[in-house]
């Protein structure tokens, strides 16, 4: 289990990621902007935030499928389209690397 902390930032960071990476968004049939599944996913955290104990819990109890239908968010980028779970779990890799490298560079120098 990470620190809240940590899960706090991560989850941030991951939301900062979608409302930049200038995919769209289709959740339930409907397509959004990124910026709109930012703010969505914004307020699904607020609301159900304290049940999370990480970034990963958070891609899959809350960022990953519709709570009323179930169905799969889908992130339609330039490079096609994919589970927005998937999508997430990738950026979430790049976030921890780009952390750990900084950590690093922290400690070393």
């Amino acid at each position: 289990m990470k620190g809240a902390d940590t899960t706090e930032r991560e989850v941030r960071l991951l939301i900062d990621a979608v409302a930049a990476s200038h995919c769209d968004f289709n959740r339930n049939g409907r397509q959004h902007t990124a910026e709109e599944a930012a703010t969505h996913l914004e307020l699904k955290y607020a609301r159900a935030g304290k049940h999370i104990d990480s970034a990963d819990d958070f891609i899959t109890q809350l960022a990953s499928s519709s709570s009323f239908t179930g169905k799969p968010y889908m992130m339609n980028c330039e490079g096609g389209t994919l589970p927005a779970g998937d999508w997430m779990v990738d950026a979430l890799e790049q976030i921890r690397a780009r952390t750990h490298s900084l950590d690093r560079s922290t400690v070393s120098g």
